[in-house]
């Protein structure tokens, strides 16, 4: 026995999901790369921000999501490594870095959504 949608209507907004996951995680990159301009790694910055209007953009999104995820797992890993001992990573801050790494492995799977340059083949 199968369960039926309690609004079927809103299947046909399919496109729209991957669009706001591709400019929430843009937002979020592109403010990281702001704030990461002036610490170490200075040079992760240009690689967020270029990630970061790449997926605004809607502009090579799956080469831009595995780019992302590779920064960010790489951002994170440092900031965890450096600051093991004396200043340990919140909660909030390992939970945002696995739902911005979450949200561009969607992307890489279902593509960039409503509004975008990239177009399936």
């Amino acid at each position: 026995m199968h369960l039926l949608t309690t609004f079927p209507q809103l299947l046909t907004f399919g496109l729209v999901a991957p669009f706001l996951l591709r400019v929430t995680v843009a937002i979020f990159i592109l403010s990281i790369g702001k704030t990461r301009y002036s610490k170490p790694y200075s040079w992760t910055a240009i690689l967020y921000i270029a990630v970061g209007l790449a997926l605004l953009a809607g502009i090579y999104t799956q080469i831009a999501a595995i780019i992302g995820i590779i920064i960010i797992k790489f951002d994170f890993y440092t900031n965890y490594m450096t600051k093991r001992g004396s200043d340990p990573i919140t909660r909030e801050i390992f939970m945002l870095y696995t739902f911005a790494a979450v949200i561009l492995l969607s992307l890489l799977v279902t593509g960039p959504g409503f509004l975008a340059f990239d177009l399936p083949l």
